[in-house]
């Protein structure tokens, strides 16, 4: 079996283990697909940046993106992010978001072993 098959394989057994112990699941959705299943990681890239134009009452704030990775009940890993710019006159709120089942060219890694990064936080979530 090689390293990606047995990330894959500890994958459906955790969410075995999860679906057991009854851990609570998060739910996202984007453009009509649902993900449910365990946040294994998050994080944030807040920006309080203000962008102005020449014309009068013309700018816009970033907000900055929320990340996470979701274990879905499918044994998949998917990245879920989302955030908001805001700006104009009148003041106009545009949302973002994107959901993407990862690759195995995404969870590989760039150091230790192929798959470690996310085979420690898959082992880690069994204890959340």
């Amino acid at each position: 079996m090689d390293e990606y098959e047995e990330f894959r394989t500890l994958a459906r057994t955790l969410v075995g283990h999860l679906q057991a112990k009854g851990n609570a699941r998060t739910t996202v959705s984007h453009q009509g697909v649902t993900v449910e299943g365990w946040v294994v990681d998050h994080g944030n890239s807040y920006s309080s940046e203000t962008l102005y134009s020449n014309a009068p009452g013309d700018w816009k704030e970033v907000w900055g993106n929320n990340d996470q990775i979701i274990l879905g009940t499918d044994a998949e890993l998917y990245s879920y992010s989302w955030g908001s710019k805001e700006g104009g006159h009148p003041v106009v709120t545009e949302r973002h978001s994107s959901l993407t089942r990862l690759q195995a060219k995404d969870l590989v890694g760039r150091e230790g072993a192929p798959f470690s990064t996310y085979t420690q936080k898959l082992k880690r979530l069994r204890w959340s």
